[in-house]
């Protein structure tokens, strides 16, 4: 989602359409709210996968048909699922498991085994401190495009972390920079090992960099937290 907010946001300062942003922060979870649901409750018995359908080149080519409608009617918009998605299949590093990505093409999907999904996900996202530093460049992000739109308290809160944003960009460095020590670690275990810490070192290094570049309001409305 933190990647989909990013990508959301550099539409919106191309097109100037904020619902971009929550657009390509619901496409960059979308396939995994198929097929977590579809693979380890439905076809629990018989897959217990939650890569499967919405994880490979079908489903995205018929996302980028949708998209297309959604051009004629509201371009950015169109943009914003198309990336989205393509940014989930990219951070899940698809490219290593062509069965699903070319399904079906390659045979059927490859049976797994996850006792208590659900509950061990639940379990791994509250403890993750990266999952709290995403929030926060969640946070900022609808801070800077909607803080104008609140009522005055919580415009107050928008207002204190536009005003505050650098504490939240330094953290934001601080943890991209463990994350990639963590990274480097993890290849001296191998490519297939360290195929998660790369990836999530690389999401918080490129969010870092794109964040500070925040313009409070997009447009100037917010001129008043602006630097």
């Amino acid at each position: 989602m933190f990647i989909g907010a990013l990508i959301g946001y550099a539409i919106y300062r191309w097109k100037g359409d904020a619902l971009a942003i929550p657009v390509a922060m619901v496409a960059a979870i979308l396939p995994d709210l198929v097929d977590k649901p579809l693979g380890h409750i439905l076809l629990q018995g018989t897959l217990d996968n939650g890569r499967i359908f919405a994880h490979g080149l079908l489903f995205l080519g018929m996302v980028a048909a949708a998209s297309l409608v959604l051009w004629k009617w509201r371009g950015p918009l169109g943009a914003a699922l198309v990336a989205g998605v393509v940014s989930h299949l990219v951070l899940d590093g698809m490219w290593d498991d062509p069965t699903t990505l070319f399904w079906p093409l390659l045979g059927p999907f490859a049976r797994d085994h996850y006792p208590d999904y659900f509950g061990n996900a639940v379990i791994t996202e509250l403890t993750a401190p990266s999952e709290y530093v995403f929030l926060l460049g969640i946070v900022i992000i609808a801070a800077a495009v909607w803080g104008d739109r609140l009522g005055p308290k919580l415009r107050g809160v928008s207002d204190a972390l536009i005003r505050n944003r650098r504490v939240i960009y330094a953290v934001l460095w601080i943890v991209a920079m463990v994350q990639v020590v963590i990274a480097a670690i993890a290849l001296l275990d191998g490519p297939e090992g360290a195929q998660n810490e790369v990836v999530l070192a690389a999401v918080l290094v490129i969010g870092s960099m794109l964040l500070p570049r925040l313009d409070p309001g997009g447009s100037g409305e917010r001129s008043a937290a602006g630097e």
